[in-house]
């Protein structure tokens, strides 16, 4: 290797090494900085919405409280107005027993002015002479219930909250109760958790919240940072400032955070840089492959051809000059096109890997948080049965309280009571009614009212009271009357002896529970599902197809079906597109027990990252080529290494040149070679060779690479990964990004394992007899072609083909292929298996039947094979067998010919030996011989002797008719007759005898002329050998 080749190829080597670190780091940049900035716009976005849905939470926060309070108000006020209406009080401990468990209370007290306690239920911690209770006492002064006191001391093991209502000026009635339940309610409706725990940014981005006060985490997803000092887990006081985009750092992990400052709370939008890591890595180093790829194989070219030209030298026909440079053709030409499709191909890639993972990424997020919305839906259907039957059991402890004091004090059955008692219990109406089931008193404007008998009616099922049921609790429905949405709820009343004696019923018009159900509806949950900047959660419902819930109100009620959806798009683990209304999401589905719930994203938004790093990367992958096709077609001018031609015995017979139908000239492997167990010598090889081999070891790399991934995905990448998403499934079948990459996996998987088995196949022939090596090739072919039919199947069944109706179709289609359509399949398969099996190629030189040429094309139906004449014959691939492959690096012509009997060999061969070399003078077409092949045929009439050439095939037929014209002359010169049909009465012929000399010389030369056509000639077209 010359010193100026050296140097080139440093140079090549630098330049490649630096156009792989300028395209990684502009890709990293890009693809943190195109992830950034998307991740920044849906972070503020979430900001914006987020004071809004605090406020709402506040709100509701403050309603479940009022609601509570105003619960346990009148329960101490229910024991109060028994205390003035003579309803049986008594200021005793096993009273207030019975008060509380009428009033469903943790205790009862009766407290005197002064705090000293008269009557309880239970023993209490409280002592309500101290001044924390001054709040209660409030009750003497303006007759109210009071407003509600909470004691929280822990150490003590004490969480009570207290409600007071007047008896007279020197008693009051004290409710003690666990707040427990308002603290759950709290908890689930309008915590910091319950408004950002379904928040999403990004794949695993989500919010927490920081106290602006202390620095304590109010809220985290992880619940064991909730409560931790957040500048003792890593974070920066400087860069909790509102509005701030900063790098922090969490318990150890890297977050990519923007700070909003509500009151006096930090909420932190937050996203792992592990997401984006693993986004770029994967992205970045597919891209970089491929590049490197690509710029290895153009730069191995060039130097394999450059190589070639010092050894074997070039003409001065492959340089053209331009000004102090010279440009080499022959490189030129293959680099610009092995350049021009590998940078097709990386812009390929890198638009694929921006989709493929973009859609990937947010098919995984989706799906997590359609997990999560069913989850949430779940609680809240559980949670909505939890305040049905929580308000129902409330509404029939107020009926309970009512039924006791009427029972007790029968005489307040009046308009006036009823109304009072009413408004004590915080209830619209109160209905009395006697054993007939006929209304006797109501503070409603109702009169003359009967239980219905009808059982279709709404107040049939009271009459049960009246037979002597507990009660009766109905849900919302429209009463017969006003026809608006209350509920009613009924105890029995009993006359003194104990027996039901009537009914009292309560009305109620449950506002504050349908305020409270609306919280926990699905349009509610979905709500404040955040996807992205213009993500969005809908949902259908499984009956009817209606939208349940979708942002425009217009649609909800409506079908899904007549506004875009389609019947597949109705399935739980849907991830396709869908339309509604004309316009295109990207969607992910997850089915609950009534509604099929969607998770969606616009395309525009999902794709935005896609066309400017796929065109950064074309722009550098184009200077980075352009570049090294200059180092490589291009050189200073200098004298041309004339090149030196290459003798018979310096050609590789494996490797020869053929004619293309274009007209250019390729190499090729000769046909007995293809068949050989036995790979070249690197040094054996043409440069196209060596870029073939150079090809196959990248795609070999990439094949394993994807095989380990595949294979090892969960320890490589994780849960959760591409990887597992893709193979996993979950995803729609059909023609998509996805069902692509899966079958890539699929082919690279399958095409990994079946090289190893025909590794070992190859291993295991080696030490076996021929018919172990017979079954082992016959074993390495059925595989071949079993793994071929395999991944075909698995990949139309992956890209949405229903396989199973695929084979019963397949036995419809092989009668209707029996009877039209038979020749037509047959070709076609046929043509498959010539390209399979490999039995011969474009530009081979093929024998079929009686028809010698040079294959021109392999149709699907039809192969093309062209003779020495410029004759085209279209064979049928079915009729194609028997195929004789001719393909050598040269072609033979022959000439037979017949002498006399009487004639002596040996002078014959004697005359050949000297004159055959004169032959090869004359004939500037031979290429190697002539050859005297010996006698080849005993005939009739004459002793048939054969001379071979070799020549190139357009000149084998010309050269048989010039090899018929010399042997003639030949025979003239020296009187060698050759024999024809004559009638010969009777006239001796005396012929020349050899002599002595001459015999020893035609032995000679016989010997000498087996031993070097010993592999040329067409002895398998001799009959008689």
């Amino acid at each position: 290797m010359s010193r100026k080749l050296k140097v080139k190829i440093i140079c090549l080597i630098a330049v490649a090494a630096i156009s792989m670190a300028a395209m990684g780091i502009l890709l990293s940049s890009m693809q943190n900085e195109l992830s950034l900035d998307g991740y920044t716009t849906e972070m503020k976005q979430e900001a914006d919405a987020l004071e809004g849905l605090l406020s709402v939470a506040d709100e509701g926060v403050a309603q479940s409280t009022v609601t509570y309070d105003e619960i346990y108000q009148s329960k101490a006020e229910s024991v109060a107005f028994m205390a003035n209406n003579d309803a049986g009080f008594e200021p005793t401990d096993a009273k207030m027993v019975e008060y509380q468990d009428l009033l469903g209370v943790d205790n009862v007290v009766v407290v005197s002015r002064d705090g000293a306690i008269l009557a309880k239920a239970r023993d209490t911690l409280a002592n309500f002479s101290f001044s924390r209770f001054n709040q209660l006492r409030t009750v003497f002064a303006d007759g109210e219930p009071s407003e509600a006191v909470e004691i929280e001391l822990p150490e003590q093991d004490w969480l009570f909250r207290y409600y007071a209502a007047r008896i007279d000026d020197g008693s009051m009635v004290v409710i003690e109760q666990n707040p427990d339940e308002l603290r759950q309610l709290v908890a689930d409706t309008g915590s910091i958790e319950s408004v950002l725990k379904d928040i999403a940014i990004g794949q695993h981005g989500y919010l927490f919240a920081v106290s602006a006060q202390d620095y304590v985490i109010a809220y985290h997803p992880n619940a064991d940072l909730v409560g931790a000092d957040a500048l003792d887990a890593g974070i920066d006081a400087v860069d909790l400032e509102d509005g701030n985009l900063a790098w922090m750092k969490l318990a150890g992990e890297s977050l990519y955070c923007e700070v909003s400052k509500i009151g006096d709370m930090y909420y932190v939008a937050a996203v792992p840089e592990s997401d984006m890591a693993t986004t770029r890595n994967i992205t970045v180093g597919v891209i970089l492959f491929i590049f490197f790829a690509v710029m290895c194989v153009v730069i191995m070219y060039g130097i394999f051809v450059m190589r070639e030209d010092e050894r074997e030298g070039r003409s001065p026909e492959d340089y053209c000059t331009m000004g102090p440079l010279r440009y080499n053709k022959a490189i030129g030409r293959k680099a610009a096109v092995l350049s021009l499709v590998g940078f097709i191909g990386i812009l390929g890639v890198s638009f694929y890997m921006q989709t493929l993972f973009a859609l990937s990424s947010e098919s995984v997020a989706n799906n997590e948080r359609a997990a999560e919305a069913v989850e949430t839906i779940q609680r809240a259907d559980e949670r909505m049965t939890a305040l049905q039957d929580q308000y129902s059991e409330r509404y029939l402890s107020k009926a309970r309280v009512a039924g006791y004091i009427l029972d007790h004090n029968p005489a307040l059955a009046n308009r006036d009571d009823l109304q009072r008692l009413a408004d004590t219990l915080m209830i619209q109406y109160l209905f009395t009614f006697d054993g007939n089931g006929v209304m006797t008193a109501t503070n409603s404007s109702y009169a003359n009212f009967t239980m219905s008998e009808d059982p279709e009616s709404q107040s049939f099922e009271f009459r049960k009271l009246l037979q002597g049921a507990d009660s009766v609790v109905q849900e919302a429905q429209p009463d017969e009357i006003s026809g608006q949405l209350r509920q009613y709820i009924g105890v029995p009343l009993h006359a003194e002896s104990g027996e039901v004696d009537g009914a009292v019923q309560i009305g109620i018009r449950p506002t504050r529970l349908e305020k409270l159900l609306e919280t926990v509806t699905v349009d509610s949950v979905l709500n404040g599902v955040k996807v992205g900047a213009d993500g969005f959660a809908f949902a259908v419902n499984k009956e009817d197809d209606t939208f349940v819930s979708f942002p425009d109100q217009r649609l909800v009620g409506k079908n899904a079906l007549e506004h875009g959806m389609t019947e597949n798009q109705f399935k739980d683990g849907y991830c396709d597109y869908v339309t509604v209304e004309g316009v295109t999401y990207y969607a992910s589905s997850a089915e609950t027990d009534d509604y099929y719930l969607y998770i969606a994203g616009t395309e525009g938004e999902l794709m935005a990252e896609r066309v400017p790093l796929t065109m950064a990367t074309g722009g550098v992958a184009f200077v980075c080529l352009a570049a090294i096709f200059l180092l490589l077609a291009f050189e200073p001018r200098r004298s041309v290494t004339v090149a030196k031609g290459v003798g018979a015995e310096e050609r590789d017979a494996r490797m020869i040149d053929v004619k293309m139908p274009s007209g250019r000239t390729a190499k090729t492997e000769s046909a007995a070679s293809r068949w050989l167990d036995r790979s070249f010598k690197w040094s054996e090889k043409t440069a196209e060779q060596k870029t073939a081999t150079v090809v196959r070891w990248l795609v070999g790399v990439s094949v394993i690479a994807v095989f380990a991934a595949v294979v090892f995905q969960d320890r490589i990448f994780g849960q959760g990964s591409l990887f597992s998403y893709i193979l996993g499934g979950n995803w729609e079948r059909g023609l998509n990004i996805f069902a692509f990459t899966a079958c890539i996996m699929f082919v690279c998987v399958a095409l990994t394992v079946v090289t190893i088995v025909h590794k070992l196949l190859n291993l295991l022939s080696s030490v076996l007899g021929a018919r172990g090596e017979t079954v082992c090739r016959l074993l390495g072919s059925f595989i071949k072609y079993a793994t071929i039919i395999g991944m075909v199947y698995y990949c139309l069944m992956l890209v949405g083909v229903d396989t199973t109706t695929l084979l019963a179709s397949a036995g419809i289609l092989s009668i209707a292929i029996s009877f039209g359509a038979k020749e037509l399949v047959s070709d076609i398969l046929s043509g498959l298996f010539i390209i399979f099996e490999g039995e011969f190629r474009v530009g081979d030189i093929i024998k079929v039947g009686d028809w010698r040429g040079t294959v021109v094309e392999i149709g699907v139906r039809t192969t093309k094979v062209q003779d020495g004449s410029q004759n085209i014959k279209v064979i049928r691939n079915s009729d194609i067998s028997n195929v004789i492959n001719m393909t050598k690096e040269t072609s033979y012509a022959s000439c037979d010919v017949g002498i006399e009997y009487g004639e002596s060999l040996e002078r014959v061969e004697n005359i050949l030996s000297k004159e055959l070399p004169n032959i090869r003078k004359r004939l500037p077409a031979i290429i190697d011989g002539p050859f005297y092949k010996g006698v080849v045929e005993l005939g009739d009439n004459s002793v048939t002797i054969r001379i071979v050439v070799q020549c190139a095939e357009p000149d084998r037929l010309q050269l048989e008719r010039d090899l018929n014209r010399e042997m003639k002359l030949i025979f003239d010169k020296y009187d060698i007759s050759i024999p024809f049909p004559q009638v010969v009465v009777n006239q001796p012929v005396e012929f020349k005898k050899a002599t002595a000399r001459e015999k020893r010389s035609a032995d000679r030369f016989n010997a000498e002329q087996k031993a070097a056509a010993k592999e040329l000639g067409n002895d398998e077209d001799d009959e008689t050998r």
